[in-house]
């Protein structure tokens, strides 16, 4: 299998539609935000976690 007919760039013998440059360039936008979304989701989770830590140890502080 070639790297062309991996993208479906290039048309094997049976009948299936060829991947046209819009619906290449919808899938990397699309997989593009779901990853910016997990990234977003992974970074709110730790912010999160790391004021909890400094506000539990800010009232340890203060006494």
């Amino acid at each position: 299998m070639s790297l062309l007919s991996f993208f479906g760039l290039k048309r094997p013998n049976y009948d299936r539609p060829r991947l046209t440059l819009p619906d290449i360039l919808h899938r990397t936008v699309v997989s593009g935000l779901a990853a910016l979304t997990a990234y977003g989701l992974f970074l709110g989770y730790m912010v999160h976690k790391e004021t909890l830590a400094k506000g539990r140890a800010f009232g340890q502080a203060r006494g």
